[in-house]
């Protein structure tokens, strides 16, 4: 086993036993971590569809698999939506593919400027994309 995944694996078993109520983990796009056992402490999966068909399809892919090794409850966010029609195309998509929507966001230029200027997401105000995940934060952690 890679020694990083090995290393995050028990990190995260870690915290479950020192009882964080809430542990958020962004890895990387695909499905290695999974494969490898990463997400084994994982009670909530939350799988990212970007309108472009290879992210929609790697994004069913995670959560068949986070599904298949016991995830309680895969959900997807939908994210950089540009426009009505990316938003009605994957909405169509996870409909199709039973998955769950708990999100949309919306493609924020200011984000990318934020970016390069060095700013985390959370910093740049007035951002469409931060409300909205935001408003994720507050339905998926009721009360934090």
């Amino acid at each position: 086993m890679c020694g990083a995944h090995a290393a995050v694996r028990h990190l995260l078993g870690g915290m479950m036993q020192a009882e964080h109520p809430v542990t958020i983990v962004d890895m990387e796009a695909g499905l290695e971590h999974l494969s490898r056992g990463t997400g084994r402490h994982v009670d909530t999966l939350l799988v990212v569809l970007e309108p472009y068909y290879k992210a929609l399809e790697t994004g069913r892919r995670a959560a068949d698999l986070g599904r298949e090794l016991g995830v309680s409850q895969v959900l997807a966010v939908a994210n950089k939506l540009r426009d009505a029609e990316d938003t009605a195309a994957v909405r169509e998509y996870a409909r199709a593919n039973n998955l769950t929507l708990a999100g949309e966001i919306p493609l924020d230029d200011e984000l990318r400027k934020g970016d390069l200027t060095g700013r985390a997401p959370i910093d740049v105000q007035g951002s469409p994309a931060v409300a909205a995940i935001v408003r994720l934060a507050a339905d998926l952690v009721p009360g934090n």
